[in-house]
This record gives structure tokens, C-alpha cells and sequence, in this order.
């Protein structure tokens, strides 16, 4: 016999305690009753007195306690073979860290809500794979493919921009890295675009098309305002703010392009959110593709025993229905 939580044995020690509890209290009333009475007037007084009920259901109340000990220590024999499949979905999130992102039409800037949503969509996940691609101009694998979340957090804090040399936004070549990192027998490949959708390079409309023929779900984050903001530039040594200006000394304004991104997420059978402060399109995202159908990863057998608690409660009670029965009918008091 095996026990799931041989600890509950260490409450056997309060059935001395018990024992010598009730003996106790026992000879107490006797010498109350003494007090009161003669051992005669006792006898008229009292209907049915009898020391062995009396002792019977002390012992059956000291059985009882110690059988719900066993049953809270989870008696356990008999064994039983326990399946369990690995299942996973694979999510790639690409994450825009090009200049555009450190306009502060978001606060404290949009690069931060893009990492406070990556790591928010994390904490929210159970098994599934994840990997993480950066982009700007060029798109690189920030982290393959792994449900190793600490690691996943790990690479994302260092995520930043200028991380990329090369400038821009090139959102095709993160669609075409993001799926490179999908098996190909993968059913459900699901890609998380976070960007402000400012595409300044590439064919959008080609890597669309690319990612609907490897049914590629691409869900849009939009991260930034549509009336737009100035991206700030901070002279490294003496810490002065300026901003991007065009050629004619205009300052820039970097706009969320929604339209782009929600034709994305359309044409790919996705979905375009906008970032907000109480993150509610991350758990939507992840209520969708928690529907959907995972991959089976591998399958492990386990050999575990029997539960058989339920035995030792059901004596218990049983045990207690008697007592109470010899208490009824063999104590009681003269009418």
C-alpha cells in the first residue's frame, strides 16, 4: 500500500490524547453523579445505564477519527496506466523596433507597449511554442521556436530600437522570417505582427499571398495613434532631444497606418487590434487561437495507483451511524 500524503500520520498522535481525554471526562461525571446521588438513586434515575454502550462508542468515536486519518493520507493500491499528450500551437510574434517606434503618442513610448503586450500575451499561454523575430529594415530570429517562457522573456527585454542596424520598416521581410520558423506540417501556423504599420519597404501584397498559401493566421497589433507623433532623437552625449525631420526641416509625424495592418490580418483570416492601456486585445488574440486545433507533440505514459480513500470514509461513516444508534437507544433519561 502507497499513501499520497504520508504527512496526515503525524495527526496519530492526538489519539492518546483523546483516549486518555474521554477516560477522563468519564470518571469526572461519575464523581458529579456521586455527588448528587447514591449509586441506587442513580439506578432509578437513569433508564438503561450501560458502561459498555458507554464504552463502546468511545471506542468506535477513537476508530472513526483514526480511519479519517488514513483517508486524508490517501491510501493508495492497485494500479492504473495514465496517457497524457503534449499538444502545442506554434505562434511566431514579430515585434517592429525601427525608429518610428520611440514616438510617444503612447506612453512612455510605443517600443515599451510592444514589449509590456509580448510579454502580457506570454503570461497568458500553457504549452504552446513561441518565437520571436525583430524587424526594421531587415527582419532577424530574436528566439526560435520554444516553450521555454523564461528564456522567451529573457531575449524580449533586450529587445530595443537601433538593435537592428540596418533603418525602415520592412514588413514583408518579417511575414517571410516569422514563416521560416514554421514546420512545415504544422495545420495552424499563427503570426503576431506588433507595429506601428508604417511599411517603407518590400511587396506587402506578394507576402500576403505567400502567407495565405502556407495558411498563415496573422493577427495585427497596431501600436501607435492615427493623428501621430514625432519620433524623438537624443544627442548621446549631451542627452538634448530633438526630432526626425524631413528634407525640408519639417518635423515628421509617424502614424498608425490601420489600414495596412488591417488588411493583413483580413486577408489572412486574422484579426487587427489597436493597443490599449488595459490590454484587451491580447486576451482576445488569445482566446481565438486558444480554439484552435494544436499539434500533437509527443505522448507519455504514466503507471500510477489507485486511488482508495473513499473506502476509509465510508467505514467512518458507517461506523458513525452506529454509534449514534447505541447512544439513542441505550442512554437516556427517565420521563
Amino acid at each position: 500500500m502507497h499513501f499520497g500524503n504520508p504527512e496526515f500520520f503525524i495527526a496519530l498522535i492526538l489519539i492518546p490524547l483523546i483516549f486518555f481525554g474521554l477516560y477522563f471526562s468519564r470518571r469526572k461525571k461519575r464523581k458529579l453523579l456521586e455527588t448528587f446521588a447514591s449509586t441506587e438513586m442513580q439506578e432509578k434515575l437513569i433508564l438503561n445505564r450501560s458502561t459498555i454502550a458507554e464504552t463502546i462508542t468511545n471506542f468506535l468515536l477513537i476508530v472513526i477519527i483514526i480511519l479519517l486519518i488514513i483517508a486524508a493520507a490517501r491510501p493508495q493500491w492497485g494500479k492504473k496506466l495514465q496517457i497524457i499528450e503534449e499538444k502545442s500551437l506554434d505562434i511566431v510574434v514579430a515585434t517592429d523596433v525601427s525608429s518610428s517606434m520611440l514616438a510617444e503618442d503612447l506612453k512612455p513610448n510605443r517600443i515599451q507597449r510592444a514589449k509590456n503586450a509580448f510579454s502580457s500575451f506570454i503570461d497568458q499561454l500553457q504549452g504552446d511554442r513561441v518565437g520571436l523575430v525583430i524587424f526594421s529594415g531587415d527582419a532577424f530570429v530574436q528566439c526560435p521556436l520554444t516553450n521555454d517562457y523564461s528564456a522567451l522573456k529573457m531575449f524580449a527585454s533586450i529587445v530595443d530600437v537601433g538593435i537592428i542596424p540596418k533603418e525602415g520598416t520592412n514588413l514583408p521581410e518579417a511575414i517571410q522570417t516569422s514563416i521560416s520558423l514554421f514546420p512545415e506540417y504544422a495545420k495552424n501556423k499563427v503570426l503576431i505582427l506588433i507595429t506601428d504599420g508604417e511599411n517603407l519597404q518590400g511587396n506587402i501584397e506578394q507576402e500576403i499571398k505567400v502567407a495565405k498559401s502556407e495558411n498563415v493566421i496573422i493577427y495585427t497589433i497596431g501600436v501607435g495613434t492615427q493623428n501621430g507623433a514625432p519620433i524623438p532623437i537624443r544627442n548621446a552625449q549631451t542627452g538634448e532631444k530633438s526630432y526626425v525631420k524631413d528634407a525640408d526641416g519639417n518635423i515628421v509625424l509617424s502614424q498608425l497606418d490601420a489600414t495596412t495592418l488591417s488588411k493583413i490580418a483580413r486577408e489572412t483570416h486574422g484579426g487587427f487590434f489597436q493597443v490599449s492601456a488595459g490590454e484587451g486585445e491580447i486576451r482576445q488574440i488569445f482566446n481565438e487561437i486558444n480554439l484552435m486545433e494544436k499539434e500533437k507533440l509527443a505522448q507519455h505514459r504514466y503507471t500510477r495507483y489507485k486511488e482508495q480513500y473513499k473506502y476509509f470514509v465510508f467505514l467512518a461513516f458507517a461506523l458513525f451511524i452506529i454509534m449514534q444508534m447505541i447512544f439513542l437507544r441505550k442512554i437516556g433519561l427517565k420521563g
